[in-house]
């Protein structure tokens, strides 16, 4: 049961990575932000130019996590930043929502794409954050997730 587990987690911590890569990818690929952005702006939480700025460097930013990530080199560390990240995009969620979960928003997530209820985003990445902080972590400094079970 303990390696079924541990495995669900390493799934998750690629999965994670994985999902970091192709949403960087795909909005450098179709530029513009989203609905969550533009609330942030609205509600006066950002400037336009801390707007410019996050929409210009966080895809690559996230491309590097992602990358950084899969590559399994401070495997444990990354799982945690990853997760914190998940968490944290979480938090603005719920801040721009006011409460409202059943309202859709264009998260900007994978580039421009159709609205999602808040409550579902909400879950989506709290379900990807949550195993991260359990990533086996007994394993050295150079950590490959792959190479965890034949170690033992």
């Amino acid at each position: 049961m303990k390696n079924f587990l541990q495995l669900l987690v390493i799934s998750d911590y690629y999965l994670a990575a994985l999902l970091l890569v192709l949403a960087g990818m795909r909005k450098i690929t179709s530029p513009g932000v989203g609905d969550l952005l533009e609330s942030l702006l609205a509600q006066d939480w950002i400037s336009i130019g801390q707007l410019v700025f996050i929409s210009r460097w966080y895809p690559p930013l996230e491309i590097v996590l992602g990358i950084t990530a899969l590559s399994g080199i401070q495997a444990v560390f990354f799982a945690r930043v990853t997760g914190l990240l998940y968490l944290f995009y979480t938090l603005l969620l719920i801040l721009v929502s006011e409460g409202y979960l059943l309202l859709p928003i264009d998260c900007g997530c994978f580039g421009q794409g159709s609205p999602t209820p808040v409550y579902l985003l909400i879950l989506r990445n709290i379900f990807i954050a949550l195993p991260l902080f359990f990533f086996p972590g007994n394993h050295g400094h150079f950590n490959r997730p792959h190479l965890l079970f034949t170690q033992n």
